[in-house]
C-alpha cells in the first residue's frame, strides 16, 4: 500500500492491492462498494484497536459483503445509443480534432481507430462487430 502526501491512500492494481474497495481517512477506514446503483459502505475507526486491527475489519467486512452481493458484473454486449450521438451508429462518433473514430471491444479492451470520413468508420466497425460474432 502507498500513502500519498495528504495521506490518501493510492491504489496501485487489482492484482497488488488487497485494500480495494478501502480507502483511508483522517481518523478510520471506509470500505465502500457498489453493486446496480446501490451503495454499500461502512466506516471502521483507528480508535477500535489500531489502524492495523480496523484495517482487517475492513478487509473483512468487504470480502464477507463481496461474497453476500457477489463479484462486480461488467457491461457486454451492445450497448445504448447515446443522445449526443451524431453519426447514428453506436460505437462511431466524432473526436476534438473533427476525425471519425470507430471504436469496439476486442478480448475485454477498447480499441479505437480514427477515419477521415464517417463512411470508412462505420465500415470498419461493422467488420469488427461481425468479426466478433
Amino acid at each position: 500500500m502507498l500513502i500519498g502526501r495528504l495521506g490518501q491512500v493510492i491504489v496501485e492494481s487489482m492484482s497488488k492491492n488487497k485494500n480495494l474497495n478501502i480507502s483511508r481517512g483522517p481518523e478510520g477506514w471506509t470500505v465502500r462498494i457498489v453493486r446496480e446503483g446501490e451503495q454499500h459502505s461502512k466506516y471502521f475507526r483507528f480508535s477500535d484497536g489500531g489502524i492495523r486491527k480496523s484495517l482487517a475489519k475492513a478487509q473483512k467486512w468487504r470480502d464477507a459483503k463481496i461474497k453476500e452481493l457477489g463479484e462486480r458484473q461488467w457491461r457486454k454486449g451492445p450497448r445504448k445509443k447515446p443522445t449526443n450521438n451524431t453519426s447514428g451508429i453506436t460505437g462511431v462518433s466524432r473526436n476534438f480534432y473533427g476525425r471519425w473514430v470507430a471504436t469496439w471491444q476486442e478480448d475485454g479492451v477498447q480499441r479505437f481507430l480514427t477515419f477521415k470520413t464517417k463512411k470508412e468508420a462505420v465500415a470498419h466497425r461493422k467488420a469488427m462487430i461481425e468479426g466478433m460474432g
